[in-house]
């Protein structure tokens, strides 16, 4: 009897255990969404610039599956925002103490952000 009582605690605290790395599991990525309208004024041509920069941001410690996509939605909710920029990272210290003030990332800025109408930044763990 005690046996059984002995690995049923047992048997219980490594379901605990699971399920409570399982939960902090699900919270493990800080998703990082740009949402762009970018001028009437911009070119096709700036535009691709626009989008070479964006990809030299994968070099970025920290910064995970960057893609950069335009808006297909047939649902017309867009707001005028037209493309986006996402990526996620493990850490807020990725994001804040490496990827803000990286210089590869203040150059994208400086081609980026002068061909903007309005940009959305929108943050959260997933």
């Amino acid at each position: 009897m005690r046996r059984i009582t002995f690995l049923s605690g047992i048997i219980m605290m490594f379901v605990l255990t699971l399920s409570s790395s399982t939960f902090y599991m699900g919270k493990n990525k800080l998703q990082h969404i740009v949402l762009i309208q970018f001028k009437d004024s911009t070119t096709l041509d700036q535009l691709a610039e626009i989008e070479a920069a964006a990809m030299t941001l994968k070099g970025i410690k920290g910064v995970n599956d960057l893609k950069m996509s335009e808006n297909v939605s047939p649902e017309n909710l867009n707001q005028g925002y037209t493309h986006s920029l996402t990526m996620w990272f493990e850490r807020e210290t990725d994001r804040d103490e490496v990827y803000l003030p990286h210089s590869v990332h203040k150059a994208f800025v400086d081609l980026f952000v002068p061909q903007t109408e309005k940009v959305l930044v929108f943050d959260y763990w997933e």
